[in-house]
């Protein structure tokens, strides 16, 4: 049904204005840290304090204030625009593990008491279902389309609620239905709270320059995975000794030592920059749980314009399950050009996109990231398609840093030991210390 996409927030910091008062207060006010927070409890001026430090630019005092927002029975489409915002943290259902034969699926306003919308959408759950019984889960759900249901908690400190908040409601956000009310619900419940707070900011966010999305959709046809390393450093062996020797932990050169320091800090000084080709919406995710690394990605419906699909091993070696599988990306091509010739607007036709349609994608990540990212995900137990991508970056880093780059790998080889516990693949690689 139209309308059910929640955000509410569930926890907050404890005695956060008065703390966000006593952050305003200490730079210029005399006493210690707690006798600066002690005057501030109950003080009626605290928020016209922290309103009037706001408006003079120093936003760094609603960053003491934390919250918890469950977003409930949302699409995954505002899913992938949440988890974008890299100041907080997440916790979304795997769909590698959750069975979502019963998730359901939002219906954009425009959409609302369309019977046949209706149909398209159950009929790709039904595919789901029945290729669920012949493949892995993790591939089945490519045919799931970017209306299903999510739930998963946000936290986050107030001023990234705040700017997540107006990117919703006013910024890249607002031109879908669906975001823009999310972002209302939490400007309300801000509102409660901090009252006057996001009024300020509001005008820059309607400012936002929004990615142009076209009501194209293309033929399906089979994907082409790529990576290609745009950037790097010119002299990185030469940057990376000079950080080892500035420290003065390690000897220039002793990268093994460095990579299984609990703090590689000197990592930081390398940055890369990659475009990502083939890659499905599906693991476009897994890219962005990664926190530390700056992406630039294209809106969702860029898989839809495109057409090209992932084809898991599983669904190609099954003559049934390629049946469905292929049966499932047609109809939904028809379906959705269909729909765009009867004019639905693109940020509808979005919701058309399947999990298993490919985009592309920059990623600026250093060095201390990587380390973390090979770890993950050239692990054997990561998702097959995160896990080729990974193989690719690290092959053409290793071509221009091989010192370097050869002892990167998957967490048996760096720590020497697997964390997966007993879902370890039983056949860890030599440890680079050893």
């Amino acid at each position: 049904m139209a309308g059910m996409s929640r955000a509410i927030l569930i926890a907050e910091t404890d005695r956060g204005l008065q703390m966000c008062a006593a952050a305003a207060r200490l730079s210029t006010t005399q006493g210690s840290s707690m006798e600066v927070f002690e005057r501030s409890g109950g003080d009626e001026k605290n928020l016209p304090l922290v309103r009037k430090v706001l408006a003079s630019g120093h936003k760094s005092l609603i960053e003491h204030q934390s919250y918890s927002v469950a977003f409930e029975n949302v699409s995954v489409l505002a899913e992938q625009f949440l988890i974008e915002f890299r100041l907080a943290s997440f916790i979304v259902k795997s769909r590698r593990y959750v069975d979502f034969k019963g998730a359901g699926f939002y219906t954009p306003e425009a959409l609302a008491g369309d019977a046949r919308y209706q149909a398209h959408m159950e009929h790709l759950f039904a595919a789901y279902e029945a290729l669920e019984a012949l493949v892995p889960r993790e591939d089945a759900r490519f045919v799931l389309p970017y209306s299903f249901r999510s739930n998963f908690y946000v936290s986050c400190n107030l001023r990234e609620l705040c700017q997540m908040a107006l990117s919703l409601s006013s910024g890249r956000g607002a031109a879908f239905s669906e975001l823009r009310d999310l972002g209302r619900q939490l400007s309300e419940q801000i509102d409660l709270r901090y009252p006057g707070v996001l009024d300020a900011e509001r005008k820059k966010y309607e400012r936002t320059a929004r990615e142009p999305l076209s009501p194209a959709v293309g033929e399906p046809r089979p994907a082409e995975p790529s990576v290609e390393l745009l950037a790097s450093p010119n002299s990185a062996e030469a940057l990376l000794n000079e950080a080892m020797a500035f420290s003065g932990r390690f000897q220039p050169g002793d990268y093994a030592h460095l990579l299984t320091d609990s703090r590689p800090r000197e990592l930081e000084a390398l940055s890369y920059t990659f475009r990502i080709g083939g890659a499905s919406l599906a693991c476009v995710t897994h890219f962005t749980r990664h926190r530390m690394l700056s992406p630039v990605f294209r809106p969702a419906i860029s898989a839809l314009n495109e057409g090209a699909y992932v084809l898991p091993e599983s669904i190609r070696q099954n003559p049934e399950a390629l049946r469905l599988y292929g049966e499932a990306l047609r109809s939904n091509a028809l379906e959705a050009r269909r729909m765009a010739e009867a004019s639905l607007a693109p940020e509808d036709l979005s919701y058309y996109a399947l999990a298993g349609l490919t985009t592309s994608f920059l990623l600026t990540i250093n060095a201390r990231e990587l380390l973390h990212f090979a770890k993950l995900r050239c692990c054997e137990r990561a998702q097959w398609e995160i896990r080729g991508f990974a193989g690719q970056m690290l092959s053409l880093l290793t071509e221009t840093f091989p010192a370097l780059f050869s002892l990167y790998g998957p967490s048996c080889r760096v720590d020497g030991a697997c964390p997966e516990g007993r879902l370890s693949c039983g056949n860890p690689r030599k440890s680079i210390l050893a």
